[in-house]
């Protein structure tokens, strides 16, 4: 499927473009700079840091914009993807980065679903309780250790042989 892939035109086509793979590459770290940023600052709030901005104000004017990047992040990653498959396809760092995203999904959502449910209690000036200040904590180290695999990616180029 990778050979294929690695052969079909889109990718004969971005690899003719001198200019295609830096651009993609800003485009990707311009749109993991926003999300990071955004997601580092409702994990640090939760922590106890600014306790004076409530929560529920704070994620209502960060939230769409962490779709939105989150959305580019994607879209210029997939691109990424689409100049190399093959070398992707093997390259542990970006293998490990696959499995790291639905990780923070997944903790996002269990903090969404779950740990918020009795956020009237804690929204404003309260001390958040431990449950979801694990879950601040692990989504920093998720979201961290993908920002290193994704750098990682790159000391692996051509490791496949």
């Amino acid at each position: 499927m990778f050979a294929t892939l690695n052969e079909s035109a889109a990718t004969l086509w971005l690899n003719s473009l001198i200019w295609g793979f830096p651009a993609a590459e800003v485009l990707h770290i311009f749109m993991t700079a926003g999300f990071f940023g955004g997601i580092a600052m409702l994990d640090l709030r939760l922590l106890g840091i600014h306790r004076r901005v409530a929560v529920s104000i704070l994620m209502q004017h960060v939230i769409p914009t962490l779709w939105w990047l989150f959305a580019g992040v994607v879209v210029s990653g997939g691109l990424l993807f689409l100049f190399m498959p093959l070398e992707y396809s093997v390259n542990p760092a970006f293998l490990s980065k696959m499995v790291l995203i639905p990780l923070g999904g997944l903790n996002v959502l269990w903090m969404h679903i779950v740990l918020r449910r009795d956020q009237h209690r804690w929204d404003s000036h309260a001390d958040v309780p431990g449950l979801v200040k694990l879950s601040a904590w692990l989504s920093l180290l998720i979201w961290m250790s993908t920002l290193a695999a994704g750098r990682l990616i790159a000391y692996f180029y051509g490791s496949h042989g």
